[in-house]
């Protein structure tokens, strides 16, 4: 191989290495009507801290009165963990109530929005989380210039 060709070839090797990440995320709105959003009780059969998405699987009592396996879809573990989430956030028996995105199957997916727990505490997590984003930045920007002795703007 001539010089050329090998930063050629050494240009388009890192374009695909670069482009690996991008291609292996999907955008919810291929799953998910992101357009709508409902709300489904029901009680925590496991949960999942895994990335790419964390997962919550749970019974529902469906109209008739017949019992249902469903699965919840939130943000990355990573993500969750950054704004408190734990390990064992939720457990085995947890009675929830969910907010969030109907799959586009039909099938019993949802991609969750915001949580509530037996207790009443919501939990957010759902899958681009701005709020809580944004509140977590806010807090590692007051304890930067509280460290420095700054105040806000």
């Amino acid at each position: 191989m001539e010089g050329h060709d090998v930063k050629r070839a050494i240009l388009v090797l890192a374009g695909v290495l670069v482009a690996l990440p991008v291609a292996a995320h999907h955008n919810a709105s291929a799953h998910y009507r992101i357009g709508e959003s409902m709300t489904i009780a029901g009680v925590v059969t496991e949960f999942r801290a895994v990335n790419p998405h964390a997962r919550i699987y749970f019974d529902a009592v469906n109209a008739e009165g017949v019992t249902e396996s469903w699965m919840a879809e939130g943000d990355s573990f990573i993500n969750l963990r950054r704004v408190g989430w734990t390990i064992d956030q939720l457990e085995p028996g947890d009675r929830i109530e969910i907010v969030g995105h109907p799959s586009r199957d039909g099938s019993n997916l949802v991609e969750w929005t915001s949580i509530v727990v037996d207790a009443g505490a919501e939990l957010g997590g759902g899958n681009g989380q701005v709020e809580e984003r944004r509140r977590y930045l806010e807090r590692r920007l007051a304890a930067y210039r509280a460290e420095r002795g700054r105040s806000a703007p």
